[in-house]
């Protein structure tokens, strides 16, 4: 009982650790604090039966969730109004779902062959399976063992070969590699050797900047708005929302020797709804496009035409528009909604839900996405808020058509306050400029506002809470797929079927008498 007690400490220790690889309290991102956290997690959890491992995943998510997902109260408190004791209660419960894929591998160790999985062809089976559930079961806030990689931009060659995927797969070999030396005592050389190659092809493709000829000069406008004062607005108070407009216009039209081509606005930053490419734009809106000769891409909310106005729940989408001109000329709608803060999983009982917690949203579900094209010819998507961090979806809305240019990105990380959050969601994001080389443009009510540029280094930011504006030449290429958007994780899943094919040989060359 006491050992129990000590390794469900021990566990706790390894996802606290492990949440020090990222953005936290303490600052910047510790990334080479993975390997002792997974390797300590490792350790216990492969010593385990399946009501002990149970038991060793939730204390690695405690770990993991009281430091790295520490806001989590705090923004159940700004969004639901909840007392602070109910909320640190509520938040204390997502440990069971912030790492959904250890639960599932738990099973697969209780059921899986009995094999000696601790041998170098077994485990790397193994390893891949992990890798899978990672990759593959949905999370809240996605994240991957790979990602603290990020911290060696531009050293990391072959992320727009392989993606992630093919961190997290090292990271885990590492790691279950070198618990078992220590525990056998005995050195396996082929992770070293292969983890070298690994290195050097990362630093000897090098990711060069992008630099060109071509330019957008853009604006990114950050007003700060507090939650209350947007939710009064959207609820229909004309001050509140005269307020917002203001504040808005002033950022947008300010004078200095920049011409911008494209303004962006944050996510669901105009408080009232739109209706899609048959909208009339106001006069607000034309003064805009007019002074500055430019175009607008706002956040913003669009209504679905087949339902009536006066019915808001379900029927209005989370949305970017493009203005150019004197029309919408495009529109794009959410299509990942976060579950408990823009839908809910009750059904019928939805709206009783939101008449008792009425700061949650209860938007439309998008599906697919139209082109986004500048009057200069230049294709961009629009992902919204968390929808960036789904590397797969991202891949998916540039492959619905081709000669995309740049990633807009529009947030609104306000709920979170001063927290880790919005450096951990800008941290994640990196990976999809490095992914798909591209300039990733992240728009943020609050902050962090900035652009991601395709090297994993990042331009002049505006920080959290601060109130301006970004202007910005983006350099841009002609549009070349990534070997990762063509072909996705194919890419590693053929790497990989080399590698075990390797391993297979050298060890029936060991095993020969």
């Amino acid at each position: 009982m006491k050992k129990n007690f000590y390794d469900f400490l021990a566990a706790i220790l390894a996802g606290g650790i492990y949440a020090l690889s990222y953005p936290s309290f303490l600052g910047d991102a510790l990334w080479f604090l993975i390997f002792p956290s997974l390797i300590l997690f490792l350790w216990k959890l492969e010593a385990s039966n399946l009501k002990k491992s149970i038991c060793i995943i939730f204390g690695f998510n405690l770990g993991l969730n009281f430091i790295g997902y520490y806001w989590i109260p705090h923004t159940l408190r700004e969004f639901g109004q909840l007392p602070y004791l109910i909320s640190i209660i509520i938040g204390a419960t997502a440990s069971l779902i912030l790492q959904p894929h250890w639960w599932i591998y738990a099973l697969w160790r209780h059921f899986r062959p009995k094999k000696d999985w601790t041998s170098q062809f077994y485990l790397l089976l193994n390893i891949f399976l992990i890798v899978m559930m990672e990759r593959f079961i949905p999370q809240q806030f996605p994240s991957y063992v790979g990602s603290p990689w990020i911290k060696l931009a531009p050293f990391l060659g072959l992320a727009p070969i392989f993606g992630v995927i093919i961190f997290s797969f090292i990271t885990f070999w590492i790691s279950f590699e070198t618990m078992i030396q220590i525990q056998n005592r005995r050195v396996r050389y082929p992770v070293w050797i292969f983890s070298l190659i690994f290195l050097i092809f990362n630093f000897v493709l090098r990711i060069e900047k992008v630099t060109g000829p071509e330019e957008l000069p853009i604006r990114i406008v950050q007003a700060n708005i507090g939650n209350f004062l947007k939710i009064s607005s959207e609820k229909g108070d004309q001050n509140s929302f005269e307020s917002i407009e203001r504040t808005y216009q002033e950022l947008t039209l300010k004078k200095n020797e920049s011409a911008p081509k494209l303004i962006i606005w944050p996510e669901t930053a105009y408080a009232d709804t739109f209706l899609g490419t048959e909208t009339k734009l106001s006069p607000y809106f034309l003064k805009m496009i007019d002074e500055l000769k430019a175009e607008l891409l706002i956040g913003g909310y669009d209504q679905d035409p087949m339902k009536s106005p006066f019915e808001l729940l379900e029927s209005v989408f989370n949305s970017s528009l493009l203005l150019t001109d004197n029309k919408v000329k495009s529109v794009y709608h959410k299509n990942i909604l976060i579950p408990f803060g823009e839908t809910l999983p009750f059904g019928p009982f939805n709206k009783t839900v939101v008449s008792i917690v009425p700061t949650i949203s209860l938007f439309a579900q998008g599906h697919g996405t139209p082109i986004m094209e500048t009057k200069s010819g230049y294709r961009f998507i629009t992902p919204i808020c968390y929808e960036i961090l789904d590397s797969d979806y991202v891949r998916n809305l540039l492959n619905q058509w081709g000669g995309n240019h740049f990633i807009v990105n529009h947030t609104n990380d306000s709920w979170y306050g001063d927290t880790a959050e919005p450096y951990q969601h800008l941290f994640l994001s990196k990976w999809r400029a490095i992914e798909f080389q591209l300039p990733l443009i992240r728009s943020t009510n609050t902050g962090i506002s900035s652009v991601l540029y395709n090297d994993g280094s990042e331009s002049k930011r505006l920080s959290i809470s601060e109130i301006g504006i970004l202007d910005l030449k983006i350099a841009l290429k002609k549009s070349q797929e990534t070997l990762y958007q063509r072909w996705g994780i194919l890419n590693f899943l053929f790497l990989f079927l080399i590698l075990i094919g390797f391993i297979w040989w050298l060890e029936k060359i060991e095993n020969r008498p």
